[in-house]
């Protein structure tokens, strides 16, 4: 082999080759960014158009299906999703992942472009904006205090955030509950009219005295000097002197007609911490920086801002990412630790001698600190999905190593010296090393190709392990032949201590290999029936898999549980305060909360509850939050939501589905139905529709013949109603800190039922003052607060969570009584969203990726062997791994999800590599002039050493992964008990599966070649 060739050569050489990786992958190392999960590009455009006092159903007809109708014509569009409420449009488009989300976003702007003449001209400028995965927040605290909000609003406002929004990496800083300064024009209606001044005036006179314009440059000498036009206000009363217009020679000003004060805007949203009114503030980060650092550089930043706070301001912590990300990092760590020293074990049990076991125990390190500098070029993050991929690859690292050194070893104890038995012994088995080696990364390839937001998730993972297992192919030929030639020796000094129990080990293992001999000899003798055992034992498994639970990707336990209440649409923010203390009251009962955060808002609540860790209480997460859902449902008015914060679905709900159709009336009959069906589910909680049977409403259409006639321009009327009753921002107020908003509205007695439009004028175009009331008519209608649409169709959502079952019994269980209880008619659509999309998707891909898997592995193997026939005998004994990782599944108790399935195309490779090595040495041996029952019977012997090392080691390098209890532990687990489960059956069925089945395919080419050659 050239690479051994060169490092038996030139040792030197291969040495500084192996520091250099070393050095680059600790720099690396100490560089890579941490995170949750890898940065994806998630094209999904969002368009918000606001009309201010449209209903829903104008919005819907007017904008909505315009803007969708424009955006679905961009190629790559996947879904367009929009939510119609009063005076407000959002549509959402989504993207096949492969497009880039620049290009998507500027194609959705010239689409908008195109249509803007034909939406009404009363709308406010489109909102275009592009999603970002990770702009989510990433640390959360709360600020408490017994002083007023408003007061505690300045101080948050002066010494948290802006000094937050200064450090590096920070994209954005979120507050809720917090006031906000707000200067109010106060219309008295009654002046206003025995002057006869109108809404417009007061807007026109309010932006003409109230500016602050660059008015050029003039020359001075030698001097440049800037023009300034500064009429801006400088003072709050300053507005009261404010002139609107002049009526026979008077001036009227802005006292005349209304009063000012500096104010407050009107609360949105309340937050709470442990009960006590907070303020929440919420830390985001920007695209591709270090989430650990960002935190990092925030709780510095607080406890440096929290010396400067007046006494009795507190800062409290709500959520901190940065601290699951370490927690699963020290937890991998720790599981790769504790795989390596089994691993490392293991090897020295079998070879009986230090150095060679430390000079295979060396590729660990080395390829594991090596790959971190392939992460760096690749712009990889050290996160959550790039670490399993690492905790996995620990077995496959040594596997190389401990093949070559095994036969180094074996030669050396032919009495060939160290160099001469590092080259030969290396040499004899370098295709086969090559071989395997290949076959592992023909497998995770594809995984890293996988199409989808899954397989865009999986690219770190597949690319990962791919890198560290060829690294581990270059150690394994240079490093361990080098090595090998400069350290052992043909006469290895006893280990002291434990020599005894190492020797009788070995001539136990000696035993067994003679035993096995005889039992495959016996196997080619009698081979209908060893093809029947294994074959029998896959259909009972497969049989054993009915049993198996299936779900997406196991929840973590991280101590945080998300609660969401959706209340009525025309609930009051102090209405939604109640019941967020009632809630908060029944959530402290349990005496495993820490503290409760809370953001309400009109018609929703969220709370975040910290829990005591995992290792600190008896009950597991799932069994609290089914504690705290039976008492939370007893609160009425509420539509309930609790999911462990650590769950794939985040604080959303794991099913969904959509109900679409033209038809909105038979829409909303049949979704009710479905909802019905879903309540008497087993295991069915927080079951949620969309759909609200629409409230009655008195609206103020516009009498357009009527206004037309009196000359009365229609949006002068509902832009005159929407300053008065809803308020409208007429102007700015600066002082030296900042800038506020300025808003006009008639007085609060003056709009406080339907009455209050008495009175109220607009201007014609003849500057006649017209009575509201003459170009406007009651209409008494029922509508929706909120319309849905998916995919440019009216859509209803029904949403749940399951509760002691899994998903895919729920889902079976639903399905079954939705046929025969609510059979979906023709004319409407009824399609699964959610974690079952994503687990159908990511499931489609991981089949594709095993099929992919599967052909390559048959091409490396068809290279290796120079044969299209041979590889059959190694291929067909894949489905061997299948037994043993269904069982392992189930004795483990774990899901068939998204992770085990990767455990089990893992194992494909795996199968691979043992049944190479088995193979390849029976060919050389057939190839020197043995018959082909004696060289499979040798090369079994021969071989069963290393295939059982290599497999042991494996499996007790996953088994701290299966048993961790770590951050992040319960989404690894299930590929840990996958892998070990299959290596154990795979390994034993393979060592007289594969040789049988190669003789029946040797059968049929000895057939054929005499046949062809009777021609």
């Amino acid at each position: 082999m050239f690479l051994s060739d060169v490092s038996l050569k030139r040792p030197v050489f291969i040495t500084v080759i192996i520091i250099a990786l070393l050095a680059l992958g600790a720099i690396s190392y100490i560089n890579l960014p941490m995170d949750q999960l890898p940065d994806v590009d998630m094209p999904t455009v969002s368009v918000r158009i606001t009309q201010s006092g449209a209903d829903p159903d104008q919005i819907e007809s007017k904008i909505t299906k315009k803007v969708e109708d424009a955006v679905s014509q961009i190629s790559g569009v996947k879904h367009v999703t929009s939510t119609i409420t009063e005076g407000s449009s959002n549509t959402s488009v989504s993207f096949e992942l492969e497009k880039p989300s620049s290009e998507a976003m500027q194609e959705v702007k010239d689409k908008l472009s195109n249509i803007r003449s034909s939406l009404p001209r009363d709308i406010d400028d489109p909102v275009i904006s592009k999603y970002d995965a990770s702009a989510s927040a990433i640390f959360s605290f709360a600020v408490t205090s017994s002083m007023p909000n408003k007061e505690l609003s300045e101080i948050v406002d002066d010494n948290i955030v802006k000094k937050l929004q200064t450090i590096n990496g920070v994209g954005a800083v979120n507050t809720s509950g917090q006031e906000e300064k707000e200067v109010h024009i106060k219309l008295n209606k009654e002046k206003m009219n025995s002057l006869n001044i109108t809404v417009s005036e007061l807007t026109n006179g309010l932006g003409a005295d109230n500016i602050n314009l660059s008015s050029g440059k003039v020359s001075g000498g030698d001097m440049q000097i800037s023009l300034k036009t500064d009429s801006s206000i400088k003072k709050v009363d300053d507005f009261l002197n404010v002139l609107i217009t002049k009526r026979n020679g008077s001036e009227i000003k802005l006292g005349d007609i209304a009063t000012v004060e500096d104010g407050s805007k009107e609360k949105s949203s309340l937050s709470f911490y442990n009960g006590k009114e907070a303020i929440g503030i919420d830390i985001v980060k920007q695209s591709n920086s270090n989430t650990v650092q960002v935190a990092k550089d925030v709780k510095k930043e607080i406890e440096s801002i929290k010396k400067s706070l007046p006494s009795g301001v507190k800062i409290n912590l709500v959520a901190d990412n940065s601290t699951s990300i370490i927690d699963s990092v020290k937890d991998v760590q720790q599981t790769m630790i504790e795989g390596c020293i089994l691993a490392v074990i293991v090897v020295f049990i079998f070879l009986k001698n230090i150095a060679s076991t430390a000079i295979s125990a060396v590729s660990i390190p080395v390829s594991i600190i090596a790959t971190f500098a392939v992460m760096k070029f690749m712009n990889f993050t050290l996160n959550t999905v790039s670490l399993m991929a690492l905790s996995l690859a620990v077995g496959l690292l040594i596997d190389d190593a401990i093949v070559v050194i095994e036969n180094i070893v074996r030669h050396l104890n032919m009495g060939k010296s160290p160099i001469q038995a590092a080259k030969d012994g290396t040499s004899e088995i370098g295709l086969a090393v090559i071989a395997t080696t290949l076959a592992i990364v023909a497998v995770f390839l594809p995984i890293a190709m996988i199409n989808g937001m899954v397989g865009k998730f999986l690219v770190q993972f597949g690319l990962t392990v791919a890198a560290s297992v060829l690294v581990s192919l270059f150690v394994a030929f240079t490093l361990v032949p080098m090595l090998s030639a400069k350290s052992l020796s043909s006469k290895e000094k006893e280990v002291p201590i434990i020599g005894k129990f190492l020797e009788r080990f070995n001539n136990s293992f000696d035993n067994l290999s003679k035993a096995y001999s005889k039992l495959l000899k016996w196997a080619l003798d009698h081979r209908i029936v060893t093809l029947m055992i294994p074959i029998g034992l896959l259909v009972v498994s497969l049989l054993l898999a009915t049993q198996l639970k299936t779900g997406f990707v196991a929840a973590t336990d991280n101590g945080q549980i998300a609660i969401t209440a959706d209340l009525d649409a025309s609930s009051t923010l102090d209405n939604a305060s109640k019941i967020d203390k009632d809630m908060e009251a029944v959530i402290k009962k349990n005496k495993t909360v820490q503290y409760i955060s809370s953001t309400v808002q009109s018609n929703k609540i969220k709370l975040n509850v910290k829990i005591s860790d995992k290792k600190d209480r008896k009950d597991s997460i799932d069994e609290i939050i089914v504690k705290m859902r039976q008492d939370l449902v007893n609160i009425p008015g509420i539509n309930l939501s609790i999911n462990s914060a650590g769950g794939s679905t985040g604080s959303g709900k794991s099913v969904q589905y959509h109900v679409q159709g033209q038809d909105f009336q038979k829409l909303q009959k049949y979704a009710l139905k479905v909802e019905k069906v879903m309540k008497n589910t087993p295991g069915a909680v927080d079951v949620g529709i969309t759909y609200t049977s629409g409230k009655p409403e008195v609206k103020l259409e516009v009498d357009r013949d009527k206004a037309q006639d009196l000359g009365v321009n229609p949006s002068t009327v509902s832009s005159t109603l929407n300053t008065l009753f809803n308020g409208t921002v007429v102007s700015q107020y600066e002082t030296e800190k900042d800038r506020y908003d300025v808003r006009m509205q008639l007085e609060k007695n003056d709009r406080k039922d339907f009455d209050s439009l008495q009175g109220i004028y607009v201007t014609s175009t003849s500057n006649k003052m017209i009575p509201i009331d003459q170009v406007t008519r009651k209409v008494f209608s029922t509508s929706s607060s909120t319309i849905n649409r998916y995919d440019k169709e009216r859509e209803i959502q029904l949403s749940a969570n399951y509760a002691q079952v899994a998903q895919s019994d729920f889902t079976k269980a639903f399905s079954n009584k939705l046929k025969s209880e609510a059979p979906t008619p023709k004319d409407i659509k009824l399609s699964a969203g959610g974690s079952q999309d994503q687990m159908a998707e990511s499931m489609g891909g991981l089949a594709q990726a095993l099929l992919m898997g599967v052909l390559f592995i048959f091409l490396v193997i068809a290279a290796q062997f120079e044969s299209f026939v041979d590889p059959l005998a190694i291929l067909l004994s894949l489905p061997l791994a299948l037994i043993g990782a269904i069982l392992g599944l189930l004795v483990g108790n774990k899901e068939l999800d998204m992770m085990s399935a990767i455990g089990v195309i893992m194992l494909m490779g795996l199968v691979t590599k043992n049944a190479i090595l088995l193979i390849d040495f029976a060919k050389q041996n057939y190839n020197k002039g043995m018959n082909l029952k004696e060289a499979l019977i040798n090369a079994g012997h021969t071989r069963l050493r290393p295939i059982i090392m290599t497999s042991l080691a494996m499996i007790f390098g996953m088994i701290p992964t299966a048993i961790a209890s770590g951050a992040g532990s319960e989404q690894r687990a299930p590929m840990a008990f996958a892998i070990i489960g299959g290596l154990i059956t795979s390994t034993l069925l393979t060592l007289l599966f594969v040789p049988v089945v190669y003789t029946y395919l040797n059968d049929l080419k000895i057939f054929f070649r005499k046949k062809f050659a009777k021609r």
